[in-house]
């Protein structure tokens, strides 16, 4: 190939993941999205990128671009479904059932309007669309380069305002978006080594209710914390809008140890994250007074300048920043093709979240709400393969053990994972019509074991308990196009 005519390639390949970038909006569900297209997807990411000529190697183990035979560009759209549904109790800090309260025609709860107690179940969850993009270009007998555009990590739940889980959150959505490159060596016909970069944005939303009056009621003020005030008077909505554009690295090894086997180690290292953006609160008259007017207890200050010393509210905004650093990952893939028809995969992957102890909104030096997490380090074990029932049509089928990182005395609305299993079918067809044009499809059912929900905010946040079950369940159908030229 003529050096003139792969630049072009390498062009429209980056033109191509451009487009991915603009075409479909990003959105996804759990805090670790899988990075893979639908043959990935099909085979529950058995064997992760080291079946032939897969372009997602591009990240997930740049090791494994030296044994693609072709150029190759593939593209994905992933449509996820997530149901969560929630069984139990939800009290104020005087432990008093936490009723729902109709919105009025001004936006703010009605809290004269008649409530319905809401201690018998809640519902959330949401539907999303997730694009990756990947291309490998091999470059002479021993290099070869890639680029891909991907979702490495996302978050999204969604509940009522006037739910039950409104003094723990309404809606919250983690977006991160990167763009990568990549480069593999082959030192032999059995060895290969490879690494790239990732320049990522991400993007946060976090919206939830705070109760200014419980929240002063539960501070260690000697006057304030000394009076049963009533909680669920007046209302605060907290709204935090911030982003972060940041840069980490990857790296892998290939091994074929016989012309069946394929083995590989990858490894995505943790990559530093300070989003910032800022903070607004809308409130009514009332919860407005509490967090600008005087103290009404003790005739100075704020309310809860007199709570909480040195916290400031600003109901018109100010500015907001969140660590939240993306953990390290690292993975061990086998493949092994038993015959012409079928290939076999088997994965083990770590995740660091033990990293992610808090998640802590600052501003203007001093901390608003720090709420903890305390994650803990998880695996997924996953095994799987495809069955080549033709020349053209291919089969898949897998499954996934996935581990929860959360914890039952941290564990809330935002995130109420469980240990989950995926269950994943596919197929795929090479187009004879279109030369090497191949279009791969994929369905995963997430079984998600049913989780305890039993925790209390922060002080800063009210004080509220919940005491429950969470149940959640998920769907994932992927469509991918594969073109080698």
């Amino acid at each position: 190939m003529n050096n003139k005519k792969q630049h072009v390639q390498v062009l429209l390949g980056l033109a191509l993941i451009g487009g991915v970038m603009v075409a479909v909006p990003v959105q996804a569900g759990g805090f670790s999205t899988p990075t893979f297209g639908a043959p990935g997807w099909g085979r529950a990411f058995a064997g992760g990128s080291l079946f032939k000529n897969d372009p997602s190697s591009a990240f997930n183990n740049p090791a494994a671009m030296a044994f693609v035979e072709h150029n190759v560009a593939q593209f994905t759209v992933d449509y996820a479904r997530i149901k969560i549904k929630y069984k139990g109790e939800a009290n104020d800090y005087l432990g008093n059932p936490t009723s729902n309260t109709p919105i009025g025609s001004d936006g703010f709860p009605d809290l004269s309007a008649t409530t319905v107690n809401n201690n018998d179940g809640g519902q959330g969850g949401f539907t999303a669309w997730l694009p990756t993009g990947f291309m490998v270009m091999p470059l002479g007998d021993r290099f070869a380069f890639g680029l891909s555009q991907v979702v490495p990590q996302g978050m999204r739940s969604t509940w009522n305002q006037d739910s039950k889980f409104r003094d723990f959150a309404v809606d919250t959505k983690i977006e991160t978006v990167g763009l990568t490159g990549s480069l593999s060596f082959k030192v032999n016909d059995q060895f290969s080594v490879g690494g790239g970069v990732i320049v990522q944005h991400t993007k946060g939303f976090v919206s939830q209710n705070i109760d200014l009056l419980a929240a002063a009621a539960v501070s260690q003020d000697p006057i304030l914390g000394n009076i049963d005030l009533p909680s669920g008077v007046g209302d605060a909505l907290i709204r935090v809008k911030v982003d972060n554009i940041s840069t980490g690295w990857f790296t892998g090894l290939t091994w074929k140890p016989t012309d069946k086997d394929t083995l590989g180690i990858n490894y995505h290292a943790k990559i530093k994250n300070k989003l910032t953006g800022k903070y607004t609160i809308r409130a009514d008259a009332f919860s407005n007074n509490l967090m600008t007017g005087t103290n009404p207890f003790t005739g100075s200050g704020t309310l809860v300048g007199s709570a909480y010393p040195g916290l400031e509210l600003f109901p018109d905004g100010a500015h907001a920043s969140v660590q939240l650093d993306i953990p390290a990952t690292i993975g061990l893939d086998w493949v092994h093709q038993f015959n012409d028809r079928f290939t076999m995969g088997v994965s083990a992957v770590q995740t660091k979240w033990s990293s992610f102890k808090n998640l802590t909104l600052e501003s203007r030096g001093s901390e608003i709400v720090s709420i903890p997490y305390k994650y803990r380090d998880v695996w997924m074990l996953s095994i799987g393969g495809d069955y080549r029932v033709t020349d053209e049509l291919t089969l898949r089928a897998g499954v996934a053990l996935d581990q929860t990182p959360t914890r039952n005395s941290t564990r809330d609305p935002r995130i109420p994972d469980g240990d989950r299993t995926f269950l994943s079918l596919g197929a795929g067809y090479e187009v004879k019509a279109i030369k090497g044009l191949s279009l791969d499809a994929a369905y995963s059912h997430q079984f998600v074991e049913e989780v305890k929900l039993k925790t209390q905010n922060v002080d800063r946040l009210g004080g509220a308990s919940l005491n429950g079950k969470a149940e959640s369940s998920g769907d994932v159908v992927s469509l991918s196009a594969t073109y080698a030229f």
